[in-house]
Parts: structure tokens; sequence; C-alpha cells
């Protein structure tokens, strides 16, 4: 008999884990909230930086598998999850590494997190709403942030990266600044946001900079950004992006979930992959967990038909 697997989660993680699966002779759903495949790639990566049509060709490719089942616009929460463990002989957790880190800053009126920013513009196309924007900072410095601050100078004249590191530092592909610079992206490195203003009716009107000097390698292997005391000043600015990092939020499956070893949970049969384990990561990266989480899920399902 087939094992049924459900894969919550269609990007790169979870499709590649789709195809290894099926090869091994299991049944496979793939859920995902999103209307199309391709997780983060389909909803944060802008076209000119990353044509798309390589999606459209796995859809079909995995369309025309009979082993595989999609189930687009499909949420999966706390009553839904405890329903697949019960249906399904494994579950692979891989929805990508969604809740955006803001800190204590309220979004709304000119503060945005990164992700939504890029699913606005790349899903919703919403473009216009930002056209009344005069200048804009984009707080942070890996490849998140370079996506929005090249999004943004496409539709603003004034777009500033701010980052806490030097560039030797940065953590965004070194060509991703390159181009960012050569589109009109300024940089102000060795730089934090510390506090954010606003106007009497709630709306943004510029951050409080602090600058910082490097101190000593961090557990990253970098050096550690030390704020310079006295070095606050103003920046002023009608939009700031929030692009400081992401995590996953396993509770909205299952409260009690934890993540264990490589690809396991504290839950029998449940396993994890791609940027949910590992952080915001490359897609090769991705395709990698996808093939090794496969493989470990098959060897816990013996036997398997056509094995």
């Amino acid at each position: 008999m087939e094992k049924r697997i459900a894969i919550i989660g269609a990007g790169p993680a979870g499709y590649t884990a789709a195809q290894e699966l099926s090869k091994a002779g299991c049944q496979i759903d793939i859920f995902d909230k999103e209307a199309a495949l391709g997780g983060a790639i389909y909803t944060g990566i802008p076209e000119y930086r990353m044509s798309k049509v390589f999606l459209d060709k796995v859809y079909q490719q995995l369309k025309a598998d009979e082993h595989v089942n999609f189930h687009f616009n499909t949420f999966i929460d706390k009553e839904a999850f405890a329903k697949l463990r019960s249906d399904y002989d494994a579950i692979l957790l891989a929805p990508g590494a969604q809740v955006e880190n803001t800190f204590h800053f309220e979004t709304g009126k000119g503060v945005l997190a990164g992700l939504s920013l890029l699913y606005d513009l790349n899903i919703r196309k919403n473009h216009d709403a930002y056209k009344k924007y005069k200048k804009a900072i984009v707080w942070g410095g890996g490849n998140v942030a370079m996506d929005c601050a090249r999004s943004l100078i496409r539709i603003l004249d004034d777009v500033t990266v701010v980052y806490r590191r030097s560039e030797a530092e940065i953590t965004a592909n070194k060509s991703e600044i390159r181009d960012a610079r050569k589109e009109g992206v300024k940089f102000d490195l060795l730089r934090n946001v510390i506090d954010m203003q606003r106007d009497g009716q709630g709306h943004f009107k510029g951050a409080t900079i602090i600058k910082m000097e490097l101190g000593e390698p961090d557990e990253s292997g970098r050096r550690s950004p030390v704020p310079v005391k006295g070095s606050e000043y103003f920046m002023p600015a009608d939009l700031i992006v929030m692009a400081i990092g992401q995590k996953v939020d396993l509770s909205v499956f299952d409260p009690s979930l934890e993540m264990t070893d490589d690809h396991h949970t504290n839950e029998d049969k449940v396993y994890i992959a791609g940027d949910a384990l590992t952080g915001p990561k490359t897609i090769g990266s991705a395709l990698i967990e996808g093939r090794a989480v496969a493989k470990e899920i098959a060897s816990g399902l013996h036997p398997i038909s056509g094995t």
C-alpha cells in the first residue's frame, strides 16, 4: 500500500521533496496558502532579478505526476494540521521562514516589513500605492533588503539602505549590492535604526540613527557592530522598510511542536526542511534540503511500495 505524505509549503524544499518521494512510490499532497508553486521565489523575488518560467516547468512536471496533488490557497491551521496527522503517514513542514522581525516597531502608515512590501509589489502588483512617498529607508543588509531597495528605486527617486555593519560583513550577494548602486540606491553603512518618529497623524517621518563601529567577531564569524555613544542623529524619510530577518513559528500548526535533530521534530512522523529549519538561505540550499529530508522520510516509512 502506498504511503501518504502531506507537504506543507510548495517552495523549493517542498517541491523537491515531492519529486524525490514520488520516485520512492509515495502518494503526496502539497498544501500551500498561495495560489502558485514557488514559495518565496514566487512571492518575494522580483521578476527583474529572476524569471519565474522555471517554476511553471516544475509545476507542470509535478502536475503530470500521478503521485502528486496540489492544494493551493489552503492555509493549514491547528485544526487542519491535527487532521493531517491522523490522515497521513508523514508530514513535511516546509513553509519557509515567513515571520518577519520588526522588533517593537508597529507597522503601518509608512512602516513596512520587507517581505510584506515584496508581496505587495510582486503578487498584488500594487506599485502605484508607493508613488506617494518621496524618500525611503531600507533597514537591513541581506538579499531581502536588496530586493526591497532595488524594487523601490524603480518607483522612487531616493532610496537609502541603512546597515549596521560594513560592506565586508554584508550578507547580500555582492552582485546585488553592485546592481543596487548602479540603479541609484544609496548605502549608509555602519549605521543602525534605534527609533522611529511619526507625525501627529501617525505617519512615519524619519528614523533616529546611531553610528556603529566594529568590535570582536560574534557567533556568525563577522565582526560585531558596537554603537558609538552620543552619535545619534535624525534621518528624515516618509517610508521605512524593515528587512532585518525572519523566523518560523511552528505554533501555528501545534503549540507543542519543536525542532529537534536535523529534519526532525518532537512529534513522530513530522519532519521539517528548508528555510523553516535553516533560516533564510539560497534556493540551492533549499533544493539540497528537499532531497535530504525526502531520503529521511522514505527511510522511516518502510516498507514502501516500489522499493
